[in-house]
């Protein structure tokens, strides 16, 4: 017994008794459960009470011909996915091409040959079996997906939440620690005037204000970053690379870091917020400064290819390995000398 017989039901249509007898015994012994109609409009109810797995359709019957049946089995939605077999004594091609049209998958002549019968039944109930399957394996899968799509969407909605919380807490830190950074950093500078001068004072002196720079830009970063997500396309303006620039030489003066730009400074126009435009170029040539033999000079070299105005800063002193390379833009990085 084929495994697909043990649970599929064939419909036999025909209004003769003797191939109904014959087609039943036939598919009976290879396990198949049999349901026999004499006449279409019978076998018509029964199938849209109780769709068969599949139905052998003899072609030549009184009233309502095989051609018709199928017709209206297709018409119903109940029934319409259910295989249709025509078997008739009427070999020509043009019946086949018929019975083709009216939605029929396959055709079987008699006088009936019980192997080419079970073969083609066969064939047909296991393509039935892995449609099926495929759409319980369809319906799995849309419904996985849905599953994930609404955890994605509360995912989604949670980051949101945490970025604008992220945003409020930067913005409180930076304006909240502003005025005791500052008097802080001001006791300091008092303190340290008051000290004697002496090569330790000078050291110490060094130390605090480099901190004092960074305290400072590190507020400065904060307030900026939770600014950034609250800027609208209209607050944009047109900024050159000279007031870049300008920016960056009023930035990097403590630090005593010259730009040399063998190009026109007002080449270039950009869309964006002047700070954001003079904080991208500052950080480019802070950390061209680091990894360039005279630290005090940064080479900034510019020119057109379209569709980009490209901005390249010479580094003569810097290593980078394929390790440091693959890691150099995840967030946690850190570049060994």
């Amino acid at each position: 017994m084929e495994p697909e017989a043990a649970k599929s039901t064939v419909m036999v249509v025909d209004d003769i008794p003797a191939n109904l007898r014959l087609l039943e015994e036939m598919l009976t012994r290879r396990g198949y459960r049999v349901v026999e109609f004499p006449g279409a409009e019978r076998a018509l109810r029964a199938a849209l009470r109780n769709p068969p797995d599949l139905i052998l359709l003899d072609i030549m019957m009184p009233e309502v011909d095989g051609f018709e049946f199928c017709r209206q089995l297709k018409a119903e939605e109940v029934t319409r996915e259910i295989p249709v077999i025509f078997v008739s004594a009427l070999d020509d091609t043009s019946n086949k091409v018929k019975g083709f049209a009216a939605g029929g998958v396959d055709y079987v002549t008699k006088p009936f040959r019980e192997e080419e019968v079970e073969a083609r039944v066969g064939a047909h109930l296991r393509i039935v079996g892995l449609q099926k399957q495929l759409r319980v394996h369809n319906e799995q899968l849309e419904q996985k997906v849905a599953e994930r799509t609404r955890e994605l969407d509360v995912a989604y909605k949670r980051l949101l939440e945490l970025d604008r919380l992220k945003d409020d807490f930067l913005r409180m830190i930076s304006h909240e620690i502003r005025a005791p950074a500052n008097s802080f950093l001001g006791i300091g500078e008092i303190l340290l005037e008051r000290c004697r001068p002496s090569e330790d004072a000078a050291v110490v002196k060094d130390i605090f204000r480099q901190s004092a720079r960074r305290l400072s830009d590190l507020i400065e970063d904060a307030t900026l970053i939770a600014d950034m997500h609250s800027l609208e396309v209209d607050d944009c303006a047109r900024v050159t690379l000279g007031r870049g620039l300008r920016l960056v030489e009023q930035a990097l003066a403590k630090p005593r870091i010259t730009v040399e730009e063998p190009f026109e400074r007002n080449v270039l126009l950009v869309c964006g917020q002047a700070d954001l435009w003079g904080k991208v170029l500052g950080t480019m040539v802070s950390l061209a400064a680091c990894f360039c033999q005279d630290s005090a000079a940064v080479t900034m070299r510019g020119n057109w290819e379209p569709p980009h105005y490209c901005l390249r800063i010479a580094l003569d002193a810097f290593c980078m390995d394929q390790v440091d390379a693959d890691q150099l833009f995840e967030i946690e990085a850190t570049i060994r000398s």
